[in-house]
This record gives structure tokens, C-alpha cells and sequence, in this order.
């Protein structure tokens, strides 16, 4: 009787195994019926004007693509110098759903000098560049990726920085030197200035707003009635004032309205400092930055033996979720890229030690990264 049960179970069992096969939908991939995405929206022709880095410069869009059945494909945005034929290109967008693309003048000239820093290749200011993009979709590794036909166009980019207007925050950090003195930058050339400003814990010590180092064609400080709060988020400066001597902490982002002598202090934090692969991405092991100058202007500054192929990223007071610094809102160069997620940078030059360089006080911050 066992075995007759045995049976019985095991026939019922194999019946619906090959039940729920003749079931299935079996899903074959045809790439005759694929249709690429249609990449539009790109303009025969772009100037780049480096005074205008906040303002729109370019908007893409494509169609997503026909995959021969339902399939959520990932569609990459590329963008390379004509003649180098995709070998090396700039990923501009990565996604499933998104099918549309926008960059200001500051961040789609970045991408652009990101292709000559691969290639190795120097710009000339002035210089007509072609550059060509493309959609590539693909399901999975084990089918070939897909690709729209390539649109080209010509853009003329600028090379080093662009001039804004500045006023010098001068103090006690600096010596009161205007040639050691950071600034804050007008980068619509109008009367609201801003920039992020390292007083290394010294600004109760004293600090104004300068406009020329003689001290003559504008300077502001407060009216020197009360005590300024130590972390005050607002105040009103006057023309010809007194010393600030308040904040606590080591850096801020400073912002002046010198029509109204408005000033707005943010984003106070007591450390910069790097983690990554080398110790473990954990952030109270975040190795601090220390501070510089010299003739490009203020920097934060780390020296670090990193293993080879380490990605990491700048960080605020030993902490997530408070200030950070990634590709996305930084230009790079040296031994240093994309890392391809998280906004991480990656070394590219292997193994070794490693000087971090970060020029924070610029409307287009830098970074610089060399092996030692």
C-alpha cells in the first residue's frame, strides 16, 4: 500500500511539472524586431561662454527603445570627440526611465575637457571641437547593447577659469592680507556674492568684507551695537564697519548682498576630510584636510597612501548625510576619475601615495590629484 501511495504522489507531481511547462511563455529575443532609441534636440552648433556658467547650455531628449517585447532596457547617454569613435566616451545619463538630458554651461564644459584630460590631449582656448552622441540600450551583458544613430555637432568650450566679480573676506585666518584672503564671487555679475569661505576656526577673531586691498572702494563690517550672536545665521553690515568676531566653526558657505549688506552664514562644519576603500568607507575614519594657499588660491590638502583602484569621497565632519563633495559638483584633474556610481572619484594611476588637492573657494571648485 506504501508503494502504491509513493506512486500515485510521484505521478501527480510529474503530470504538474509538465502541466505548468506547456504553460509557460517562452520569451526569444529577435533583434530584427529592436528599434534603437531616436536621440533630438541637439543644435548644429554651441558657444560656451565662460562668464555664463549657471545658465542652460544643453537639453537632450530621446525616445526609449523598441526591444522586440516587454523589457526594461537601461539607456546610456554618450558623448565623445568625433574622431575617437566611442573608445573612451563621457557617460552624460544612465537610467531605465529617464529620456532626457540637461547641462549648464559650467558642467557640460566640464564633461568636455573630462574627454581631452582621457584622451591626454591639450585644449587651446578657442578651439572648434566636434563631438559626437549616441543612445546605447541593452536588457542584460549576454545580449549585445543597441545604439541610435549618431548625432554630431560642433562646440567651441573655454579653457581655465572664467573672471567674476569678487570681494576679499579679510581677517585674522589670512593675516589680514588680501593677498592671502579668500573670496566671495558674484557669478551673475550682480550685487549677490557667495562662495564657501575656510577661516580654520579663527573667524571670532576678526574678519571683514573688502573690496580692493587699500581698503578704499568699498569695505563692510558691522555697526558695532551688540554682540553678534556666535552662529548667527542673518545679519546687516554697514559700509566702513567694524570687525565681525563671531562663528565658531572651521569653514561656511558665505553669502553678501552689497547693496543691502545682507550677510548669510550656512553649512558650518569643523573638518574636510577623505574616506574611501582605504579605511573601510567608515566616516569617523575620515582622515582630515588641512589648509593652504598658494597662487592658484585656498586649498584643503591630504597626502595618503591609497590601495590600487580606490574610489573614495570628500566628506564634512566625519559624517554621512552633512557635507559632501563628489563628481558631480566639482572639476577634476590629475590621477583622478569618474568612479561610474555614488558620485565617487576613483585613483588611476595604481597603488601608491597620493596628494589630494581641493581649490574650494571658486564659483567651479577644482580638484587636483597627483601621484606621488
Amino acid at each position: 500500500m506504501k508503494l502504491l501511495h509513493y506512486i500515485a504522489v510521484t505521478g501527480i507531481s510529474l503530470f504538474t511539472l509538465i502541466s505548468c511547462e506547456s504553460n509557460l511563455e517562452r520569451t526569444i529575443y529577435d533583434e530584427t524586431k529592436v528599434k534603437p532609441a531616436i536621440l533630438s534636440g541637439l543644435e548644429e552648433s554651441y558657444v560656451l561662454d565662460k562668464t555664463k556658467g549657471s545658465e542652460n547650455a544643453l537639453s537632450l531628449n530621446w525616445t526609449k527603445p523598441d526591444m522586440g517585447y516587454a523589457a526594461s532596457a537601461t539607456s546610456l547617454l554618450e558623448m565623445d570627440l568625433k574622431d575617437k569613435n566611442f573608445n573612451s566616451p563621457v557617460v552624460l545619463s544612465a537610467s531605465i526611465e529617464e529620456t532626457t538630458y540637461s547641462a549648464t554651461v559650467s558642467d557640460f564644459n566640464k564633461q568636455i575637457m573630462s574627454l581631452f584630460s582621457k584622451y591626454e590631449m591639450e585644449y587651446t582656448d578657442g578651439e572648434t571641437v566636434e563631438l559626437a552622441f549616441r543612445v546605447g540600450s541593452y536588457i542584460s551583458t549576454v545580449i549585445d547593447t543597441v545604439y541610435s544613430d549618431i548625432v554630431i555637432t560642433t562646440v567651441t568650450p573655454y579653457a581655465g577659469e572664467a573672471v567674476y566679480p569678487m570681494i576679499s573676506v579679510r581677517g585674522d585666518y589670512c593675516g589680514w592680507s588680501y593677498e592671502n584672503s579668500q573670496f566671495v564671487y558674484s557669478s551673475n555679475s550682480d550685487e549677490n556674492y557667495a562662495g564657501m569661505i575656510y577661516f580654520d576656526g579663527k573667524a571670532q577673531n576678526g574678519w571683514k568684507f573688502c573690496k580692493e586691498e587699500n581698503w578704499n572702494n568699498g569695505n563692510w563690517g558691522t555697526d558695532g551695537e551688540g554682540t553678534i550672536p556666535a552662529e548667527a545665521s542673518e545679519i546687516t553690515l554697514i559700509s566702513g564697519g567694524q570687525d565681525i568676531k563671531a562663528y565658531s566653526r572651521k569653514s561656511y558657505w558665505v553669502e553678501f548682498n552689497s547693496t543691502t549688506g545682507v550677510l548669510k552664514m550656512s553649512q558650518g562644519y569643523d573638518s574636510w576630510g577623505i574616506v574611501g576603500g582605504f579605511n573601510h568607507w567608515k566616516d569617523v575614519n575620515a582622515v582630515d584636510m588641512s589648509y593652504g594657499c598658494d597662487e592658484n588660491g585656498a586649498y584643503l590638502v591630504l597626502t595618503q597612501e591609497f590601495p590600487d583602484g580606490d574610489t573614495w569621497k570628500i566628506i564634512s565632519d566625519k559624517s554621512w548625510g552633512k557635507g559632501e563633495i563628489n563628481v558631480n559638483n566639482i572639476s577634476y584633474e590629475g590621477d583622478v576619475e569618474d568612479a561610474g556610481a555614488d558620485g565617487n572619484f576613483k585613483l588611476n594611476k595604481g597603488a601608491g601615495m597620493y596628494t589630494i588637492k581641493w581649490y574650494f573657494n571658486k564659483v567651479q571648485p577644482i580638484l587636483v590629484v597627483t601621484k606621488k
